[in-house]
């Protein structure tokens, strides 16, 4: 006789089971380059190691928080902590490395329990897990709603519009002059590919560009061969295009194919599928800075990821098969550039450029409240002036901010805050709270409502 298969729902169930409880609590900590994840990162774990010292311990759950322990054992590619504190304190301290690949952070908590509970079980404990991985690679989650020909006819309409069209230069005539139809060159295709790779990453830091497409061109991270990044798109084809085998067309949207399908679907369903709360962390600041170009550049780049996400909640029937996300913490980063009194207006700005996403959001039943936030302070306000120290320089420099408009104007045209590149604060120590903006409230209001 043969053997009963296993019904795949007590499989599901087994899987899910873990998230019904409230011993652990899936956050994903999502935001594009330069947005500061791998220092807020190494913030959140330094603040809930010092609990006892910080802001921390007058906020509840954690006034009831007895122990914290950072997991680095048994963690598959945990979080380089210990590297992003050595960076933090080093003399003259300098800012972590940029995440280049995905790292994982485990951390449990355990809380002191009140009233009649405390006789049952004295104490509750509580696991977070949080993933962290290159910015770069966010910006391909809206690649899942396309095929090869839509992407086509998208990279064409950017490339026609400044300041896409003056950074590519011969190469969108090079795209452009492509017969889709015709036999492939692969010595050309390996050529485009790196110049494809090269308009990215001057995208990037030349114009201050978000949206760049394909993310893993930039930061490929671990387990990616080149051949899943040997395609580009041909700007003379479009969702109607068809050729035969061996055309450039025909291994162009093959490959597109694998990476959309395996690369970034697989990305997406392992580690995005189950969260259970987001914080959404944005550099609104370069952005404004940078001008209008890179705000609308952020804008539709934030609002395709926003799209990516499962939002809302269900009964607890469809929740307990596909656990979407309660909560999202939109963050304003490095506020602290800024004064005290203009932190509120630069969220206001970037909930501003986000209004119709987060209305979605909200409608969706979902909790969303912004964080003007500085993960690690790195400015002193003296006065109506700001005190801080300059990258690769010594000493301290008096300086008086930019100023941030009150509400963002619906052209997007702003007078940028002329940012400087400012190093940490010295004198940081695992063991010491690190001076921060807001971190406090948004762990407490993560956490709020686990049932702790």
């Amino acid at each position: 006789m043969a053997a009963l298969k296993k019904p795949h729902w007590i499989t599901d169930w087994k899987q899910h089971a873990p998230a019904l409880g409230n011993a652990r609590l899936r956050v994903g900590v999502t935001g594009l380059s330069r947005a500061g994840k791998t220092t807020f990162i190494t913030s959140l774990i330094n603040q809930l190691e010092n609990h006892q010292r910080g802001l921390l311990a007058r906020r509840p759950p954690f006034d009831r928080l007895e122990a914290v322990r950072w997991q680095r054992d048994g963690v598959e590619q945990a979080f380089a902590y210990l590297d992003a504190l050595h960076a933090l304190s080093d003399n003259p301290a300098r800012w972590p490395s940029s995440t280049t690949d995905l790292s994982r952070v485990v951390i449990d908590l355990r809380f002191r329990q009140t009233g009649l509970l405390r006789r049952v079980q004295p104490s509750r404990s509580l696991r977070i897990e949080i993933l962290d991985y290159p910015g770069e690679w966010l910006l391909d989650l809206p690649l899942l709603e396309l095929d090869y020909g839509q992407w086509c006819e998208q990279m064409r309409d950017w490339l026609e519009l400044e300041p896409r069209r003056g950074l590519a230069g011969p190469l969108r005539d090079r795209l452009l002059a492509i017969d889709p139809q015709a036999p492939l060159d692969a010595s050309l295709l390996q050529q485009l590919r790196r110049d494809w790779t090269d308009f990215l990453q001057r995208s990037r830091s030349e114009a201050g560009l978000s949206r760049n497409q394909p993310g893993r061109f930039l930061l490929p991270g671990s387990g990616i061969a080149a051949e899943m990044l040997l395609f580009v798109p041909l700007l003379a084809g479009n969702r109607h295009t068809a050729t035969g085998a061996g055309s450039w067309w025909a291994e162009c949207e093959a490959r597109f194919r694998y990476y959309r399908d395996f690369v970034v679907k697989g990305f997406y369903d392992e580690h995005f599928s189950r969260l259970d709360r987001q914080i959404l962390l944005v550099d609104m600041l370069s952005p404004m800075d940078a001008g209008q170009a890179a705000l609308s550049d952020l804008k539709g780049a934030l609002e395709a990821v926003l799209q990516s996400f499962r939002y809302g909640r269900n009964s607890l029937w469809r929740r307990f098969w596909q656990p979407r996300i309660s909560r999202l913490a939109v963050c304003a980063t490095k506020v602290d550039q800024v004064s005290a009194e203009q932190q509120r207006a630069v969220q206001q700005c970037l909930e501003d450029l986000l209004t119709d996403s987060l209305s979605d959001v909200r409608h969706g039943g979902v909790e969303v409240r912004g964080f003007p936030l500085a993960a690690v302070r790195a400015t002193r306000q003296e006065g109506d002036a700001l005190v801080a120290g300059l990258q690769g320089q010594t000493g301290w420099v008096r300086y008086q901010p930019g100023s941030i408009p009150t509400h963002l104007p619906l052209d997007l045209q702003v007078d940028g805050p002329e940012l400087l590149e400012l190093r940490p604060p010295p004198g940081l120590h695992r063991n010491e709270p690190f001076p921060h903006y807001r971190m406090d409230e948004l762990l407490g209001w993560m956490l709020e409502g686990a049932a702790l």
